[in-house]
């Protein structure tokens, strides 16, 4: 630019330089062939054949490589180099990260005001060791629990199967307290919410203790019955199960409930807050 200035209007090199804010040593040295771009062509091209060679190295992975290889290039021309040729690992996206806001995690002093359902994870031990998944819906009120139940897979369909066979039993509460996995967020969960006029309660993520009371029928559930046997196969865990759902529900006194078991907790507050269930 500088040549090109002094060419069209006869200034000096000094006027140029100090109009352009350039120094002149630097002119010169550009001048005499002194380019750091020209130079760099052998760092770019050095800096694709590796990186085409080590598809899932970053920067400071070839860079030590390349001073093993007895390049001593400082770290941060490299880098420069590296960006300027968009070098820099294709990350695949995230997903986007569930938001819940906060709510009162208070329990409902009424039965079947309010329900809470997780999931179980455990295994059989037979010739396949499959795993399995049990569901867990308990009434938030009376501590009850209402459905537990061992399955290979649970979707939302299968879901929506349990809650539509206790809601003929029970009627339907006024929410559904649960965490964020994917058979709870389904459209379909969703759509059975929105006719039935139930709202769905998610937990903020990562804060279990926001569902604490089925938390705790889960570890009870672990230690007084999954614990204590091998099951060789999917009925034979069932009927451990239920034995358990029954002795919880009839025969185990509940600390909260004042040492009475939810079945007895229910007959005693059953007329005022059932909600009626069609005959």
């Amino acid at each position: 630019m500088i040549d090109q200035i002094k060419a069209d209007q006869s200034r000096s090199v000094r006027r140029c330089s100090g109009v352009l804010g350039l120094r002149r040593q630097t002119y010169y040295s550009r001048k005499n062939g002194n380019r750091i771009e020209e130079r760099d062509d052998e760092i770019i091209d050095l800096l694709h054949r590796t990186t085409q060679r080590f598809v899932a190295w970053g920067f400071w992975m070839i860079f030590y490589f390349l001073r093993l290889q007895g390049h001593k290039w400082n770290h941060k021309r490299v880098y420069r180099v590296w960006k300027q040729e968009g070098l820099n690992l294709r990350l695949p996206p995230q997903r986007k990260k569930i938001r819940r806001e906060y709510e009162g995690l208070l329990s409902p002093d009424g039965v079947n005001e309010g329900w809470a359902m997780d999931f179980v994870s455990d295994w059989v031990v037979g010739p396949e060791k499959e795993p399995v998944r049990v569901i867990n819906v308990m009434d938030e009120g009376s501590r009850r629990a209402l459905w537990t139940e061992a399955h290979k897979s649970i979707s939302s369909k299968t879901l929506i199967e349990v809650l539509e066979k206790i809601a003929d039993i029970r009627g339907y509460p006024r929410y559904v307290r649960c965490d964020n996995g994917p058979e709870f967020i389904s459209h379909k969960l969703r759509a059975w919410a929105e006719v039935n006029q139930v709202e769905i309660k998610f937990i903020q993520p990562g804060k279990p203790s926001q569902n604490g009371l089925i938390e705790r029928l889960n570890k009870t559930l672990r230690v007084e019955c999954l614990n204590l046997h091998w099951f060789s196969d999917l009925a034979t865990l069932n009927a451990a199960i239920q034995e358990w759902w029954q002795t919880y529900n009839s025969l185990r006194p509940h600390k909260h409930l004042g040492r009475i078991t939810p079945d007895m907790y229910e007959n005693e507050n059953q007329n005022f807050y059932f909600k009626v269930v069609a005959a």
